[in-house]
């Protein structure tokens, strides 16, 4: 190793330092940042004097500050009645459909593996065929042997 690639070599590592101390700082801010929010969520009216409150906290408007509301419970369908709702839909539904299909047609949005479950009772008995098996983002493609035929193109 040569005297200049020794220099060189100690300045990249200078320099991946200050950069590491850099970073490691911000993330320090983010995270006091972050349990300033929590201490001012939690002890709204308990703050001891004296405790400055950060400036960001001291704007944000008290909705920004309330509890999460915990999610609407969906009304549950009695036994049997998605069931007959998939089977009403069907006769509605092109030959060739997916869930976001069929969805639109049914009253309200049922749990997701309620659907799957029917669908796949559906399938199981050889009233669908699974024409496509989703993946990711695509939904599993069906395919309504007893779909009614469309009308031929004029």
């Amino acid at each position: 190793m040569t005297q200049r690639e020794y220099e060189q070599q100690k300045r990249l590592l200078d320099e991946q330092l200050q950069a590491g101390i850099t970073l490691l700082e911000a993330a320090h801010r983010q995270q006091r940042r972050a349990l300033d929010l929590v201490w001012m969520t939690m002890a709204e009216g308990d703050v001891a004097p004296g405790f400055a409150v950060p400036a960001l906290l001291a704007a944000a408007p008290a909705r920004d500050r309330e509890a999460p509301r915990p999610p609407e419970k969906r009304e549950r369908r009695p036994p049997g009645q998605l069931q007959a709702e998939v089977e009403a839909a069907l006769e509605r539904l092109p030959e060739e459909f997916d869930r976001n299909d069929l969805l639109a047609l049914l009253d309200g949005e049922p749990d997701r593996s309620s659907l799957f479950r029917v669908l796949q009772e559906m399938t199981d008995a050889g009233r669908l065929r699974v024409e496509l098996r989703g993946e990711g983002r695509s939904p599993t493609r069906y395919r309504n042997p007893q779909a009614p035929a469309a009308a031929p193109p004029d």
